[in-house]
């Protein structure tokens, strides 16, 4: 079983396995990578990939979400993380997050990856409100919230010990914007 969450025409996300490690940790290694993703911005060693999955495995085993693992449909791929946390994993707000290797940057795959996780936390698991965070200096991050549908909320110290940026997104905002995509097809 591929423990498949969600899918769209060229990405999978799906429950992560302990085989993702090795290319997560070449992804999550990299500084430049990760310099927008927690409060220092450095690489993260082997050791805290492994701990992170396991984390995520145990989460989606116990809530049906996580940061699922990404998958390209066409190659196989392992390309990244992505979908639905309580923010900071311990808070009551859901937090839509996702982060790709560099080699996988400027396609398009953050932005399907917001809305496919948005989509299920809508639509699979009942939820009426999501939050996302950025660094204010992130534009492409920004821009991917935006295109997603969330709105901006102005800067906030309320998370992850550093200023970000922070964006909302209702279930019925959500509706309008899915009705209105629809519509443009």
């Amino acid at each position: 079983m591929l423990d498949i969450i969600t899918q769209t025409d060229r990405l999978t996300l799906r429950v992560p396995w302990m085989e993702d490690v090795e290319v997560l940790a070449g992804y999550w290694s990299d500084p430049e990578t990760m310099r927008y993703i927690g409060k220092d911005g450095t690489g993260w060693t082997r050791e805290q990939v492994v701990e992170r999955i396991e984390r995520a495995m145990r989460f989606c085993a116990e809530h049906g979400m996580t940061f699922w693992t990404v998958v390209e449909n066409d190659t196989g791929a392992v390309i990244g993380q992505g979908g639905l946390v309580p923010i900071e994993f311990n808070g009551a707000e859901i937090e839509l997050g996702y982060r790709l290797g560099k080699p996988h940057w400027g396609k398009g795959y953050a932005t399907e990856i917001a809305r496919a996780s948005a989509a299920y936390g809508f639509e699979h698991k009942g939820l009426d409100r999501l939050v996302a965070v950025s660094y204010p200096e992130n534009i492409a991050s920004r821009r991917v919230l935006v295109n997603t549908g969330f709105e901006e909320r102005g800067l906030s110290d309320v998370y992850y010990g550093v200023t970000c940026m922070l964006y909302e997104l209702t279930k019925e905002r959500w509706e309008g914007a899915t009705t209105r995509r629809a519509a443009a097809q």
